[in-house]
């Protein structure tokens, strides 16, 4: 077991890492959340039910595990607020293992009403959840932090000059009233931040100081990273493992002894706008959404499907420098006959190997397919190495070879118990 364990979307998010983060929890101290906010939905099925995490670390669920919230997250208070209250009537005992950094920023109303307003003009495709905002303003320097909760009257003017700035915004330019109340909200944070206080802490300081086992969890995926992603079509936050270092505020020295594992679907989905070059818009695609249960835990909008993009999951491994892959859903490729992998992209009769940059030449590329024979069993639930059909095993070595790095587990099912582990990294001791 590695002590320093980084789990990673390779993908555009929603590639199972919640349910990844639970299994591999059991064996760690500390789970961490260092980017994004309630944008995120990380689902696992505890006691027989689904549970979907926004903010909270997904490894919080075992009741030896410490959930920590740095700085490098948005914080809606309200949601955070929800979600323990949930908690509690599941039965998961939290208080004393949840801490939060007093440097995250907060989410308001205001914000979620400037990401509407902005969706309505641009259509990235956002959750509109404020997330965007909320990091527009923290660059801006006019975000509102954790921290600033303990000035009462610093905290009512900075909200009031965020306020008439949105007010002024929304009236003139999008000739809509803000039908936020600024009493209410000063109100409600002041409410849920006595109810919470006691868990607000410097987290780096936790982070440098322990000697206990840890898992950073990530949320959304490589793709979708401000950076490294398919920009504008993107989060607002480095999604990668570029955003571990800003996000902890570790030095990125910090992690040069941790395992970075990247979680990718056998297949490829997208939630949003933007280009998705193995897209599949007819009957497959439609297909491998009804197996797959492709719809948003978060929104619950239907995922657009498409067949497996190596050229994206080879793009991930450079970008996190991986050490391995999991790949999940396995069992959802059990039904077809073939099953493509691109393994390249062909614009304009040039062949791309590589992902691009610009938007405009990923919308004119097409995918260069790979054909497998597929390997028409039942893959879900198994356990043994040698269950697996040998088709499937070929299509494992393809990713394996294609990206350089090896498969370390498979997840044949959204059970905790339905997984298979295909090499000894990290494997439990």
């Amino acid at each position: 077991m590695k002590r320093k364990l980084v789990i990673l979307g390779a993908q555009w998010g929603d590639e199972g890492k919640g349910k990844i983060v639970d299994l591999l929890s059991e064996s760690y101290d500390m789970v961490i959340r260092y980017q994004g906010g309630s944008n995120a939905g990380h689902t696992v099925i505890y006691k027989g039910k689904k549970v979907i995490l926004h903010l909270l670390p997904t490894g919080i669920l075992h009741p030896h595990v410490t959930g920590l919230i740095t700085q490098g997250m948005v914080v809606d208070l309200e949601v955070l607020d929800r979600e323990l209250e949930n908690l509690k009537k599941l039965g998961v005992e939290w208080k004393g293992r949840v801490f939060i950094s007093d440097r995250a920023h907060l989410v308001m109303p205001y914000h979620k009403v400037l990401d509407r307003l902005f969706e309505r003009r641009g259509g990235i495709g956002t959750t509109l959840r404020g997330i965007g905002p909320a990091y527009m303003f923290k660059f801006g320097r006019k975000g509102i932090r954790i921290a600033d909760l303990e000035d009462k009257e610093r905290l009512k003017d900075l909200l009031e000059e965020n306020f008439y700035f949105v007010k002024s915004l929304a009236e003139g330019v999008f000739g809509e009233t803000l039908t936020v109340n600024l009493e209410e909200t000063l109100s409600s944070l002041l409410r849920i931040y006595e109810k919470y206080r006691y868990m607000v802490r410097d987290v780096s300081r936790i982070l440098w100081e322990t000697d206990r086992s840890m898992i950073f969890e990530g949320a959304q995926g490589t793709m979708l990273d401000v950076d490294m992603g398919t920009y504008p079509f993107v989060t607002s936050s480095n999604s990668s493992a570029l955003g571990l270092a800003n996000g902890t505020g570790l030095s990125p020295k910090f992690f040069s002894d941790a395992y970075f594992v990247g979680v990718a679907k056998a297949y490829t989905t997208r939630v949003g706008g933007g280009p998705f070059p193995t897209e599949l818009k007819g009957e497959e695609g439609e297909r491998l959404r009804d197996l797959g249960g492709e719809f948003g835990s978060t929104t619950g909008r239907p995922r657009r499907c498409g067949w497996l993009d190596l050229v994206v999951l080879k793009h991930a491994v450079r970008v996190n420098q991986l050490d391995g892959l999991i790949i999940t859903k396995l069992d959802v490729l059990d039904s077809f006959e073939e099953i493509k992998v691109c393994v390249g992209y062909e614009c304009e009769g040039e062949r791309i190997e590589h992902f691009p940059a610009s938007i405009t030449t990923l919308e004119r590329c097409r995918p260069v397919y790979e054909t497998l024979k597929g390997w028409l069993r039942n893959t879900k639930g198994i356990r043994n190495m040698k269950d697996l059909p040998p088709e499937a095993k070929d299509y494992i070595k393809l990713i394996e070879d294609f990206t350089g790095v090896p498969v370390v587990m498979l997840s044949t099912g959204p059970e905790r118990e339905e997984y298979l582990w295909l090499r000894p990294e990290l494997r439990p001791s």
